[in-house]
C-alpha cells in the first residue's frame, strides 16, 4: 500500500521486490503494476488531482521464494516499466509519502510435510525437429538521437509430426523503441511468421502490427498476408485510433 501524490492527472506506478545479493547484484522476485487512475475501480477510472495525496494498493504477482542468509530485500518504485507497460502521455513525478509492504511468510519446512503421488502423463508427442528453437535480445542506443531500441527475436523452430507428417513452425520479431525523455516517442512493432507444410504443399501467414500514441490516442495498424507456396493469395490492412481514456 502507498500514500502518494502525482504532478499529473494520469500516472502509473511500478513496484518491484528484489533480492539483493551480498555482491550488490539484484534479482527480481516479483512485481506489481497499477494505473493510478484505476486505484478505486478499473471500471470507473478517475483522473488524479495534481498535488493531492491519496492511497493506493499495488498487488504483486504471487510466488514462493526463499531469501538466502546474508541477502537483503529491496523495494523499487518507479513511474514507468517500459516496455512492460505503455508510458503515461507526459513525464510524471510521484511524491511517495508512505509505503507499506505486506509479505506473507512461511516457516521453513522440517521435512516432507506434503507428499504427492507420482504424476500421470500422456505419451510424449512424437516429432522430428526440422529447425531448432533459438532466441535473441538486443538493446541499441542511438548516440545521435538518444532513442533506445529493444529488439527481440523468438524462433520457436519447426517440427514434423511423425504420425501424419505435418510440419509446423513459427518465428516472432518484436521491436520496442523510446526516447527516455519523451513518452510520446514510444513505438512497438511485431512481425509473426507461421508456417504449415507437408510433402510438396506449404502455406504461410505473415502478420504485422504497429503501435504508437499521441497525448489523446493510441494509433494501431496491422497487416496480414497469406501465402500458398510463394503465391500471395490474401492480404488485408487494418488501422484503428483508440482514445487513451486515462491510460
Amino acid at each position: 500500500a502507498v500514500r502518494v501524490a502525482s504532478d499529473r492527472p494520469q500516472a502509473n506506478i511500478a513496484v518491484r521486490l528484489c533480492d539483493v545479493h551480498p555482491d550488490g547484484a539484484s534479482e527480481l522476485i516479483s512485481y506489481g503494476l497499477l494505473n493510478l487512475t484505476h486505484r478505486d475501480s478499473h471500471e470507473f477510472p478517475q483522473a488524479l488531482v495534481p498535488g493531492q495525496t491519496f492511497s493506493a494498493r499495488v498487488v504483486l504477482d504471487q510466488c514462493a521464494y526463499r531469501v538466502p542468509a546474508g541477502h537483503k530485500l529491496r523495494v523499487a518504485v518507479s513511474t514507468a516499466y517500459w516496455p512492460m507497460i505503455w508510458p503515461s502521455p507526459e513525464p510524471v513525478q510521484l511524491d511517495l509519502a508512505k509505503a507499506t509492504l505486506k509479505l506473507p511468510l512461511r516457516p521453513l519446512a522440517k521435512g516432507n510435510e506434503v507428499s504427492f503421488p507420482e504424476p500421470e502423463g500422456a505419451t510424449p508427442w512424437a516429432t522430428e525437429t526440422i529447425r531448432p528453437t533459438s532466441s535473441e535480445r538486443h538493446i541499441d542506443r542511438d548516440e545521435k538521437t538518444g532513442t533506445v531500441t529493444l529488439s527481440i527475436t523468438d524462433d520457436f523452430g519447426a517440427v514434423r509430426d511423425l504420425d501424419h507428417g505435418l510440419v509446423n513452425g513459427s518465428i516472432v520479431r518484436e521491436t520496442w523503441a523510446i526516447h527516455p525523455d519523451d513518452p510520446l516517442s514510444a513505438t512497438g512493432a511485431t512481425h509473426w511468421t507461421q508456417t504449415l507444410s507437408r510433402d510438396e504443399w506449404s502455406v504461410r501467414t505473415e502478420t504485422f502490427a504497429d503501435m504508437r500514441s499521441d497525448a489523446e490516442s493510441f494509433i494501431v495498424s496491422a497487416r496480414i498476408e497469406a501465402y500458398e507456396g510463394e503465391k500471395l493469395i490474401f492480404e488485408r490492412d487494418f488501422e484503428q485510433t483508440i482514445p487513451r481514456s486515462l491510460v
